[in-house]
């Protein structure tokens, strides 16, 4: 696919005027990636605005306890990692294809800052950019710092299903990512074991159900319940509304 085509499914190159677009799609390169694979790491420096086509992100940044925490699963369309680029810092946290086939577009900082500096349109879709990934990154950090892990992991599914899910009637909620539990249990804060003894509570309640692909979320009023609830242990929640589906 040429650099044009690529960049029209990316939300901020589409709303640069015809002129502005021509002349920063000569500088798109494009990266397809597999999964594992990465995209920078953490305290690599940025020179490189990267803007996510196909598949996802994740990002991870390592604690002072070792291990590592996901901060963030960038979609298709998303600039990835704007602030750090636009102030040429070292990235605080890795990035790494969440899937096969994951393709990314990519130009030198120094293309991008100068069209930020002509352009206002330009401008504003940057602070669009990193304001909403500001809020983001306050949401995480509240996420990863309350309640005990059951309630955070009830949390992240909650959010992934409300943003990517899709409904099956008489099923339930589809969640289309194939997360693998070291993969939930970096973004719940937590360690694989514990994470595998809580995804089997959820199991067990009829809550979620574990696919090669992805997950589907049985019971939503359930899990609702349960990520927001002030006690937050899954043993002492009783028989929580069910959730219909297909109506």
């Amino acid at each position: 696919m040429d650099s044009k085509k690529l960049a029209a499914r990316v939300p901020f190159f589409r709303q640069l005027p015809p002129v502005e677009l021509d002349q920063i799609v000569r500088h798109l390169d494009s990266r397809t990636l597999k999964r594992g694979e990465q995209v920078w790491y953490e305290g690599e420096l940025g020179d490189t605005f990267a803007f996510l086509v196909r598949g996802r992100i994740k990002f991870a940044k390592t604690t002072l306890a070792g291990r590592d925490a996901i901060t963030h699963l960038a979609g298709p369309g998303e600039m990835l990692c704007a602030s750090t680029i636009t102030q040429f810092l070292p990235h605080c946290c890795s990035a790494s294809a969440l899937e096969n086939d994951t393709e990314i577009v990519t130009v030198h900082r120094r293309h991008l800052m100068e069209l930020f500096e002509r352009n206002p349109t330009a401008a504003r879709a940057l602070l669009s950019e990193v304001t909403k990934h500001t809020i983001t990154a306050c949401e995480r950090i509240e996420e990863l710092s309350s309640g005990q892990v059951e309630q955070r992991l009830a949390t992240v599914l909650l959010k992934l299903a409300q943003r990517i899910g899709l409904r099956r009637p008489n099923e339930g909620v589809w969640i289309p990512i194939p997360l693998s539990r070291q993969d939930l249990a970096e973004m719940c804060g937590t360690t694989v074991e514990t994470c595998i003894r809580t995804i089997s509570r959820l199991r067990e309640r009829g809550i979620l159900q574990t696919r090669s692909k992805g997950f589907l979320v049985t019971d939503l009023a359930g899990l609702e319940l349960l990520a927001r609830s002030s006690d937050n242990s899954l043993v002492q929640i009783r028989n929580p509304p069910r959730a219909r589906v297909g109506r």
